[in-house]
């Protein structure tokens, strides 16, 4: 993908992993938002700086992965992508992505010669699929349920 920068953090041990689940824990206790107002970063010299809910959330997934003692790489996505690149972003074959885009199921333009894809549009289109997914697993499940089939 057209990446600009990668940032890699290593799992952490120790007092230092300690330290990464309490915040971890106080990230999943309190919301981006309290009473007060939005989240906000405050320096040791007390200068403070309000913090936008998407890099709240981005900052509690973080903690959390490092809490659990996974390794976190913060990759940057370019806001337009080739059909190459929406394909390996939704783990899936350029043709079948051109045949997703000739179906109109993903937005796309065309620059020159070469068609682009906006990255919210890939990304709207794979929480689409993981939804419809789901809906599919409750509903097998349900039916399972009605005809008695359980899992022994």
């Amino acid at each position: 993908m057209s990446v600009t920068a990668t940032t890699s953090v290593l799992p952490t041990e120790g007092p230092e992993r300690q330290r990464v689940a309490e915040i971890d824990d106080f990230l999943r206790r309190h919301p981006r938002h309290h009473g007060d107002g939005p989240a906000r970063l405050v320096s040791a010299d007390g200068e403070e700086v309000r913090v936008p809910a998407q890099l709240f959330d981005l900052l509690r997934e973080i903690a959390a992965m490092l809490a659990r003692g996974d390794g976190v790489a913060v990759n940057a996505i370019s806001r337009e992508l080739s059909t190459t690149e929406a394909a390996k972003l939704l783990g899936i074959s350029r043709p079948s992505l051109v045949r997703l885009l000739d179906d109109a199921a993903i937005p796309a333009h065309r620059v020159g010669s070469h068609r682009r894809v906006f990255l919210r549009d890939v990304l709207d289109f794979r929480q689409r699929q993981l939804e419809e997914r789901r809906r599919s697993y409750e509903a097998l499940m349900r039916e399972s349920d009605t005809l008695g089939l359980d899992d022994e």
